[in-house]
Parts: structure tokens; C-alpha cells; sequence
């Protein structure tokens, strides 16, 4: 889980935030409140998610709270 979290991580600062945060971005963070994270961001994100890990994200799974915060993006993908 560690491994999938830095890379989700890693993923959010380097193409979404376009490295404007230096250091670790918090796990805890809210993505989506903070504005980090909006539609075109999550629309990348889903995409290197399915091509990194080989799955698919349903629909059912286009949930707020599993797109939070770099832990609960994590969660998703771990299950």
C-alpha cells in the first residue's frame, strides 16, 4: 500500500499540481476541497490509475469520499 500511495503521490504533484508544492504532499490532504483536484484532474488521474495498476474504475466507484485524499485514492485501488 505504501508503494501505490507514493505513487499516487507522486502522480497528484508532478502532473496535477505541476510540482507548485514542495516537499510531501500530505496523504490527509483534501484533494477535492482545496481545489487540488477538479474534473479535468480527476479525468488524468482516473486514466494513469487504469493504465498503471491494469483496472478499471466503474462508475460506482466515482465517489467523493474515494477520491478525497491521496489515502482513500489508495484504498480504491489497494481493494
Amino acid at each position: 500500500m505504501d508503494a501505490i500511495l507514493e505513487t499516487i503521490r507522486k502522480f497528484i504533484q508532478s502532473e496535477i499540481m505541476h510540482g507548485s508544492v514542495k516537499g510531501s504532499l500530505d496523504p490527509d490532504l483534501n484533494l477535492l476541497e482545496e481545489g487540488i483536484l477538479d474534473s479535468l484532474g480527476l479525468q488524468q488521474l482516473i486514466t494513469f490509475l487504469e493504465d498503471k495498476y491494469d483496472v478499471a474504475i466503474d462508475d460506482e466507484d466515482l465517489l467523493p469520499e474515494n477520491f478525497s485524499t491521496v489515502n482513500s485514492i489508495a484504498q480504491l485501488i489497494s481493494k
